[in-house]
């Protein structure tokens, strides 16, 4: 009896807090990483039928029950560019909980930074950029030409410090979060990228199982996850350039698949919903992606 009480909570836990439909593929969750435990985690996004990626590789620590530090290096196995591009690192800290049988409300803070690795000097009036290894982008008399937000790029000359409120709401077999995030670019040299807003409504839905019987049960869950951006203009030695900045909305369809409560397998489609970005003028419409990830967790 004692067993199978401890059991019933232990699955309880399990499917509400670490494992389940919030552990969303693109988004931020209000949840953290259980106390000593590492996660694992590449990720490849690929554009025009992958003739170009965008790839990183994660390493997080639960520091706390509910305090994790996530770290992140973008890149590149494609020849003729630096293996490594930028670094991400972030702490995020789960404030509050409201927490039911079959519901829990939580609330996060999460702040970071992203850190230039062989970055190009941004410098003059012109320059050859690449967006991600293998696209690569031309810039002249900045001033009058079209520019691009700095999240499209996989390295950057530009700091920036990233601030996000989260929310994520679980009932049952559904999950929704909300986030909101203001990011500050600090420019190494001549350029600066617009600094920008971001927010994100992603929704998860646990599909199966209908029912948890073991620790060992497949969970498969299903993403909706739409992230919506406002940059300002970006700056040459302090004066605006004209043709920057903007708005996009992007949504991801995803499926994700959990194994053994420790490895997952997920894949997402990115949609362009829309841009009155300057970005699109000259460069051409945002190419649809598809991204693929594995991760796996453990104690330490």
């Amino acid at each position: 009896m004692i067993k199978k009480v401890f059991l019933t909570v232990f699955l309880l836990q399990l499917s509400s807090n670490i494992y389940s439909q919030e552990l969303y593929i693109v988004s931020h969750p209000a949840a953290s990483i259980s106390k000593n435990r590492i996660e694992l985690r590449n990720i490849v996004m690929g554009y025009d039928n992958f003739n170009y990626t965008h790839n990183s590789f994660d390493i997080n620590y639960g520091i706390l029950g509910n305090l994790t530090l996530y770290n992140g290096i973008f890149y590149t196995p494609n020849n003729g560019y630096s293996f490594v591009g930028n670094y991400e690192g972030a702490l995020r800290y789960r404030f509050h909980d409201i927490d039911k049988k079959n519901y829990h409300l939580r609330f996060a803070f999460q702040t970071g930074a992203l850190i230039p690795v062989n970055s190009k000097p941004i410098v003059g009036n012109s320059v050859e950029y690449e967006l991600h290894p293998g696209h690569v982008v031309s810039f002249y008399n900045f001033l009058n030409n079209i520019t691009v937000p700095s999240v499209d790029f996989h390295t950057t000359d530009n700091y920036t410090i990233k601030n996000d409120i989260i929310v994520t709401n679980l009932i049952d077999k559904f999950s929704v979060t909300g986030e909101m995030g203001y990011n500050v670019n600090i420019p190494k040299n001549d350029f600066k990228f617009g600094n920008y807003f971001d927010w994100t409504l992603a929704m998860g839905y646990l599909l199966i199982p209908r029912q948890y019987k073991s620790y060992d049960d497949v969970n498969v869950n299903l993403y909706s996850e739409s992230k919506f951006y406002y940059f300002y203009k970006n700056e040459l030695l302090g004066e605006e350039i004209a043709f920057s900045g903007g708005f996009r909305c992007d949504t991801f369809i995803g499926i994700q698949a959990i194994f053994l409560s420790s490895l997952m397998v997920e894949g997402s489609y990115k949609i362009p919903v829309y841009s009155n970005e300057y970005a699109e003028v000259k460069i051409g419409k945002r190419s649809p992606a598809l991204l693929f990830s594995i991760r796996y967790l453990f104690f330490l």
